[in-house]
């Protein structure tokens, strides 16, 4: 069996009853969509809560930082469902709804520093959630009391109690004290709160109540609108596939509440690749794998028996954490100077027999000369070495005491401005980021003079450069053994202690996000547990393709296959960003002759979405923007502005939205009929490979 899916996020969808923004309720109309295409998936984004700022605004846009693993973001609520409305509130809801949904809502173009475009109408998410939050509050006030006496709240709360009183008392410290930064609340803070003062705060009879009660309330309306969602979709034979984060933020419910389940002084991201040549750092504190074994991950099986209430089928967003997590310490701000856990570190004899423990303070502090300080900041370099740095000796340099992390340096720049006037603050903060990442070992928490790990891609720093040629080598020898060799069966085992779990705690399929650096154990332990994994074109993995791009026709049948994703630009981006590859591509992978055409035409696309339909893979889904290119009347007019993140900002403001509406993508009837035609001939609408 084989079939076809759609990806989308759910803010992005575009209906003529969204209040700017995507909501559960939409998808009901994508399912209608999905029905006339022969698509057999939606496959969504995290829609999870996220909002860890008081008042929220676009820093909580970020998906994938969940303030809770079970709370629904109120943003994907449909205020004009709630039953029982009084006609007043009705009358404002509608009123907000076509405001926000008046094609001249924005008087400026609406331009994205990061992607370095213009986006076309996109969510305008600090607006949209300061007017739901406050009707959300009037609704309460005018129905909250009848809701929360009703049978059907009754039984949410009794299911969910375990997760909605401690997300509910959080989100309430959280707007007592203006922020969720819980190192903040004093007696309240993390891990203060016991399990019978949390019982105290959140009775009926507490002064708290009320307020409490209203987060409870949204999450109750939240939970009935994705619910009735779900149904309708599986009613109409079509999957619904939620997204698992690896990660949650450091402001969070669960850090707050369990911070004995996570290292809340170290940072998780990911190692550089093409899309972040510094790595990523996702701010989120790594898992205490050790505590959460002890009652068998209950909190990883409770959190997944929720998301199946809504989800048939689930992505595991970087399953590469399971084997092993790219961790950083708390006060880095890129992933640089990241190290795998667990992993089996380079020990102090290892480093004797390769001639290097002499050389130890050397290869890990800092690597800071005269020429590296006139080279990253010019002749007014000194000025960078009285505020930062104090001598060592022999024209070297190391930073003062405190000021070795660029979470300090940022601070102090973004404080006192620039110490040289010409050049920018961001300027300064990356030149002093590249001297503190200049380094080729990283020392051990525990045992910082037995064992080290070397820094990625330390071939790169000026420190691994200038060290003799015999150095260097044993270096990189070393370093392809910490990450190529010694790890892998000690990685598989990991994998297989933790995985088996997840997969337990319900029956919905699992599909694992295994892009990245992919050590050599992930294929055969995905295989023995039966997960998919997920192929994507311009991403193959190692010893997949014979060129720089994937085969669709070679893809193992327990995959999904897609040509693009939310951390990537769309095909159409993708093809007008470099010449060159576009016409490897158009050569080798489509065999054209000739000159491949400077724009992504709707035969390019429809050429490559029938590679992966006519793949081997169990799965082939298509982000919307892909599909809609095949058809030059719902094709986007800029394919720069239909890319949702940019990897290399973890403060990516996520506001886009599709171009098309739904109820305007219904109305093509031959462009459905002619996706259908597609898939049934591909044998993937129901029939077998």
């Amino acid at each position: 069996w084989r079939g076809a899916g759609v990806a989308l996020p759910v803010f992005g969808l575009r209906t003529a009853k969204g209040m700017g923004v995507g909501e559960f309720a939409d998808l009901k109309l994508v399912t209608d969509w999905c029905n006339k295409a022969g698509l057999k998936m939606i496959q969504l984004l995290p829609v999870t809560d996220t909002t860890s700022h008081c008042p929220t605004d676009s820093r909580d846009s970020y998906p994938y930082s969940s303030i809770s693993v079970y709370a629904l973001h109120p943003m994907y609520l449909r205020l004009g469902d709630i039953p029982s409305l009084p006609g007043d509130l009705k009358t404002e809801i509608e009123q907000e709804t076509r405001r926000f949904n008046d094609p001249n809502y924005f008087r400026e173009k609406q331009w994205d520093a990061d992607l370095k475009t213009d986006l076309d109408r996109p969510v305008d998410f600090d607006e949209m959630m300061k007017v739901k939050i406050r009707i959300l509050r009037k609704v309460f006030e005018a129905i909250g009391k009848q809701t929360l006496d009703s049978e059907g709240f009754k039984q949410f709360m009794l299911e969910g109690a375990h997760w909605l009183k401690p997300y509910g008392l959080f989100c309430w410290i959280r707007d007592f004290f203006g922020t969720a930064n819980h190192e903040e609340w004093g007696a309240l803070g993390a891990g203060r709160v016991s399990e019978e003062k949390l019982e105290e705060m959140t009775a009926p009879t507490s002064d708290f109540y009320k307020g409490i009660s209203f987060y409870w309330f949204t999450q109750y309306q939240l939970h009935l609108q994705l619910k009735e969602a779900s149904e309708y979709a599986a009613t109409h034979g079509v999957v619904l596939k939620g997204d698992l984060p690896i990660g949650v933020d450091h402001d969070s419910v669960d850090a707050w509440y369990m911070p004995h389940l996570f290292h809340m002084d170290k940072k998780t991201g990911a190692p550089p690749d093409d899309y972040a040549e510094d790595g990523q750092n996702w701010g989120f504190p790594t898992y205490n794998w050790d505590a959460m074994a002890q009652d068998g991950y209950s909190w990883w099986s409770n959190r997944l028996g929720w998301m199946s209430r809504y989800f048939q089928a689930f992505r595991i967003d970087h399953i590469l954490g399971f084997f092993r997590i790219w961790e950083m310490p708390a006060t880095a701000t890129g992933g640089l100077l990241g190290r795998f856990r667990p992993s089996l570190p380079i020990t102090i004899e290892e480093l004797r027999q390769n001639g290097l423990e002499s050389q130890i303070n050397r290869l890990t502090n800092p690597y800071i000369k005269r020429h590296l300080l006139e080279r990253n900041f010019g002749h007014d370099w000194f000025r960078i070495k009285e505020r930062f740095l104090e001598d060592d000796g022999y024209d070297s340099f190391r930073f003062k005491a405190g000021l070795q992390s660029e979470v300090a340096c940022k601070a102090i720049v973004e404080k006192e401005g620039s110490p040289i006037g010409y050049k920018r603050p961001e300027e300064i903060i990356h030149g002093l980021n590249q001297l503190i990442n200049n380094v080729v070992l990283l020392r051990d928490d525990d045992r910082p003079n037995d064992s080290f790990y070397p820094r990625i891609e330390m071939w790169k720093s000026s420190s691994f450069q200038e060290l003799p040629g015999d150095l260097q080598h044993n270096l990189r020898t070393l370093y392809q053994s910490y990450f190529y060799g010694r790890q892998d069966q000690y990685w598989a085992d990991t994998a297989m202690k933790k995985l088996p779990a997840l997969l337990d705690a319900s029956r919905m399929l699992v599909c694992g996000e295994d892009l990245g650096m992919i050590p050599a154990c992930v294929a055969g332990v995905l295989e023995k547990l039966v997960i998919m994994g997920l192929k994507i074109q311009r991403m193959p993995s190692p010893g997949e393709s014979d060129s720089k791009f994937g085969r669709p026709d070679r893809y193992p049948y327990m995959s999904v296959c897609t040509p693009s994703c939310h951390d990537m630009s769309t095909v159409a981006g993708w093809w007008e960003e470099d010449q060159g590859r576009r016409q490897e591509f158009w050569n080798t992978l489509l065999q054209r002759p000739g000159e491949a055409p400077g724009s992504c035409t709707t035969e390019v696309l429809d050429m490559i979405v029938k590679q992966h339909l006519w793949s081997p893979s169990c799965w082939a889904v298509f982000p919307l923007q892909d599909l809609l290119g095949m058809d030059d009347r719902l094709k986007s007019k800029n394919p720069k502005g239909d890319q949702i993140n940019w990897p290399p900002n973890p403060a990516h403001y996520w506001r886009w939205r599709s171009s098309v509406s739904m109820e305007d993508l219904m109305k093509t009837e031959d462009f459905a009929a002619r996706l259908k035609k597609l898939i049934m001939e591909s044998g993937r609408c129901g029939g077998k490979y």
